[in-house]
């Protein structure tokens, strides 16, 4: 079957879908019994979020709550308390919010927003069932399937010195290169990462870039300030709507909701804060020791005479600023907001596997004796309390955004959004043991994001089948490094000395999407479908190749999806889902130059363009058999095409012979929530599950000799499959102004099997992923007491992460010695603080204070040696008008 006949099939089922979902439209007007109905029932449900407070009032009614993402983000509900029907009781929690609600059949209310809110398109797609974020934390309890939420607040009390702390404390989810990343994340999801297995999105717009390493791999950076984010849902697993094969990562920024108080029409958010353990960097310093072991005779290590100065208290190198400003009246909003950051090099903690010269006596290779062996005891060569080059950082992010509604249910959404940083950022091969020295740079590394994204929803009020989304987004990313190479002077080509080099990559993308909801006989359906269009197109700047002497990139990657999922639910307490996606895409690179021969293909018959295509089929079972308890079973196969960096040559050569990734994914779990479980008024909720992944033709990197024998290169191949498994737990309890959450995950299987006979526990020797692997168990707890009538809170969070989850080898390979060098760490602990104090209605103060005990760490999954943050004092003071 022809490429354009598959496509031609699937958009002829999607069709067939709208069609049907159309002609049923005549069965709505049953949906408005059940709102008639008189029952009374005596209700106690005290003010707070009202996400909580509707979970609470369903539960109350026995009625299954469905609501979309956000929709009641931010928004506070009255106390209930009397007795009342079903209509009146969610009439007086709704009441001034701009939200109405709709009893689809007799077991289910649906909440509706009548606005549109920037959460909406940030939803996660959930197989089992059609319900989303119910407000924040709560909800990933009544989801019967592998998520997580990161609140606001969550970021702003535990967000850490870079993007890439917020996910600390999520089960199963880490960020890759916190401390070498540019102020960037690069998501790890179980274990996988990079090349697109890991859907990132920012109000639905992706902004990725590829960041060659070196031998030492890629970094896959994806920009945002915390500062300005409103929340971040993620899913952990195969997204049929979005294709990212290991998760989502839907990241909301801040909405008119979030800054504007209910019954107001303006609102205005001041922050400022300023921090310790920061000096401002020195060119040319150098880390550590430098360790020397000459043959036949005596090993030394001599200790830099820089970076053990001791850091400035409150040194304005340290600190953030931002200003957001909205209006919402009932047909527009509006929201702008500027967010400023600076930071100059942290210090190292103190207690910890610092840099230790250990003389071992003598030491006998081939060549002969080493007498007094000199070795680093510690897991990076920095020195404890040292000054951590090239970690300064300073940013700048702007964001606009406003929305029209009009009509039965129209609105449209524009918004604008622009990021800048410079930041220390060296090649990460150059630290990579745990003997390399760093040098502090007189350069940085620029970042330059602009992004726009234009939105539409149709989602008419009373009309269960139509809640139409439409999105399109553009992102314009650029980076620029100091060269790296430097073959060439930039003046000799009539350019500053200073000229930067890099790349340049522009996306964009088009998204339809329609929910239905509807009835036949007792049963119910939910059905969700949708089209998606994503190009980028990636090229050097200006005299790049000729400074550095080096092709970089220079391709462009189109990828077509369309998906259908449907939710079937025959009585309450069983749902049946299942989904369908097709996928197709195509790489064409405009890098002729860089060909090198491949195994069975002339280098003169060079093609450059691939392609391929491919379904992914997912279904699962959710079981009710009482209230408050859900068991789940979801499977999944998705596909992966393969990525830009892939399949378009630059640092690796092209393999025209890949094929896309095939993941198979099961996720067996439970969410149970019981109430007055220790006491009468606590509220207790416990997520478990277990997970097993087997990704065949998993996409690894290898060195490959041609066939000609005198030809090498790093090229892209599959192997036969990776295998992830293990179990993750999430627990929340509260009672009155107390809360405790706790997040936990065990790997009990990461294997690579280069073939079908050929597995190990290990990862490969030139593979990306070899730091791309998690500790093998890590256990997070939080607590908070809410004090003073709830004007101070106070809490704190405490981290264990185990040692690596797998060694590193490749015995099952073809005798390569060790490619990519592993980063070592050892397990450690660490633990913030945080107080919150409001002073009056308009200003409040807080004070937390990051790796309390000041621990010494090298964080998981990164590229290089280098360790993370001190403890770190923070101050911030924040006014709300």
């Amino acid at each position: 079957m022809t490429k354009n006949s598959k496509q031609t099939q699937a958009l002829r089922a999607l069709l067939l879908c709208t069609v049907a979902s159309f002609a049923v439209a005549q069965d709505g007007a049953q949906h408005a019994a059940l709102a008639q109905q008189a029952d009374q029932i005596a209700l106690d449900i005290p003010a707070q979020s009202l996400g909580s407070a509707l979970t609470r009032l369903a539960d109350a009614l026995g009625l299954r709550l469905v609501v979309a993402s956000d929709v009641v983000a931010g928004k506070q509900s009255m106390a209930l308390s009397g007795v009342y029907s079903a209509n009146t009781a969610f009439n007086r929690l709704l009441a001034g919010t701009g939200i109405s609600y709709s009893f689809p059949n007799a077991s289910t209310v649906r909440i509706n927003a009548v606005v549109l809110e920037s959460g909406d398109w940030d939803g996660i797609l959930l197989d089992p069932i059609a319900i989303s974020d119910t407000g924040g934390e709560d909800a990933i309890y009544d989801t019967p399937g592998a998520v997580a939420y990161i609140s606001q607040t969550d970021i702003e009390r535990f967000r850490g010195s870079s993007p890439a702390d917020m996910f600390r404390g999520t089960p199963g989810v880490m960020s890759g290169e916190a401390r070498n990343g540019a102020g960037a994340i690069d998501v790890n999801i179980r274990g996988m990462q990079g090349m697109g297995r890991v859907a990132t999105t920012i109000d639905g717009t992706e902004n990725s870039m590829q960041v060659y390493q070196g031998y030492q791999g890629i970094s896959n950076r994806t920009f945002i300030d915390p500062d300005l984010l409103g929340g971040v849902d993620i899913s952990k697993g195969s997204d049929i709507k979005s294709g990212g094969i290991a998760g989502t990562v839907a990241m909301r920024t801040l909405g008119a909701d979030d800054i504007v108080e209910d019954g107001e029409t303006f609102g205005l958010r001041l922050k400022g804060s300023l921090a310790n353990n920061s000096s401002s960097p020195n060119a040319g310093d150098v880390s550590g020791y430098r360790f020397r072991n000459i043959l036949r005779g005596v090993g030394t290590a001599t200790e830099s005479e820089t970076g053990m100065g001791g850091t400035n208290e409150w040194d304005p190198a340290q600190g953030s600023g931002s200003i957001v400003a909205a209006v919402k009246t009932e047909n527009v909003d509006f929201l702008t907001g500027y967010a400023y950051r600076k930071r100059g090099n942290y210090h190292a903690g103190t207690n910890g596997p610092s840099a230790s010269p250990q003389w071992i006596g003598g030491y006998g290779t081939d060549l002969g004796l080493y007498y007094d062996f000199v070795e680093n005891a510690g897991v990076s060569n920095y020195r404890a309390g040292e000054e951590v080059l090239n970690s300064e950082l300073e940013t700048k992010s702007f964001i606009a955004k406003g929305t029209l509604r009009f009509g039965d249910g129209h609105a449209v959404e524009l918004s604008h959004t622009s990021f800048e940083s410079e930041a220390g950022d060296f090649l990460a091969r150059t630290l990579t043991s745990n003997t390399s020295q760093a040098v502090q740079s007189s350069e940085t590394t620029g970042t330059k994001l602009s992004t726009d994204t234009l939105k539409y929803r149709w989602n008419p009020i009373g009309n269960d089948l139509i809640d139409l989304k439409v999105g399109i987004w553009s992102s314009d990313l650029e980076t620029l490094n100091p060269p790296r190479w430097g073959v060439i002077d930039p003046e000799d080509l009539g350019l500053p000395s200073d000229y930067r080099v890099g790349s340049q990559t522009m996306m964009w993308g088009l998204n339809i999407d329609n929910s239905s909801a509807f009835d036949i006989g007792a049963a119910s359906f939910d059905l969700t479908y949708g089209l998606a269009f994503k190009s980028e197109d990636v090229h050097e700047r200006p005299y790049t190749t000729e400074i550095e002497n080096v092709a970089f990139r220079d391709a462009k990657r189109e990828e077509t999806s369309a998906y259908v999922a449907l939710s079937y639910r025959p009585s309450d307490w069983l749902t049946i889902n299942g989904g369908l996606r097709y996928a197709q895409f195509e790489t064409n690179d405009r890098n002729l130059s860089y060909s090198p021969v491949l195994e069975g293909r002339d280098d003169t018959a060079y093609n450059a363009s691939m392609s391929d295509s491919g379904y992914s089929p997912s279904i699962g079972v959710t079981l009710e058999p009482w209230h408050g308890t859900q068991f789940y079973a979801n499977y999944s196969e998705a596909k992966r095409m393969p990525s830009l960096v892939e399949t378009s040559a630059s640092f690796v050569s092209v393999n025209q012979s890949i094929k896309p990734e095939l993941a198979k994914n099961w996720e067996i779990g439970a969410n149970i929530s019981r109430d007055g479980l220790f006491h009468s008024s606590d509220s207790s909720m416990l997520k478990f599950g277990f997970f097993d992944w087997k990704i065949d033709d998993y996409l690894s990197r290898e060195w490959h000799d041609a066939e000609d024998g005198e030809t090498s290169t790093m090229q892209v191949f599959n192997i036969d499959r990776a295998h992830f498994q293990g179990l993750e737990l999430s627990y929340r309890y509260l009672l009155g102004g107390f809360s405790a959450e706790m997040a936990a995950n065990y790997y009990t299987k990461v294997a690579f099997c280069r073939t079908s006979a050929t597995c190990e526990d290990k990862s490969l020797y030139a593979d990306y992923a070899t730091n791309q692997i998690p500790p093998e168990y890590s256990f997070d707890l939080t607590l908070t007491q809410k004090l003073m009538d709830d004007a101070l809170i106070v809490g704190g969070r405490a981290s264990y992460l185990g040692s690596r989850a797998i060694g590193h080898g490749d015995a099952t390979g073809q005798g390569m010695s060790q490619f990519i060098t592993q980063v070592n760490w050892e397990p450690y602990t660490l633990v913030d603080a945080f107080a919150e104090y409001k002073i009056n209605e308009n200003f409040t103060a807080s004070f937390r204070v990051e790796n309390l005990f000041d621990q010494f760490y090298v964080d998981p999954i990164s590229i290089v040696a280098m360790p993370g943050p001190g403890r770190t004092v923070y101050a911030a003071l924040t006014a709300e008008f």
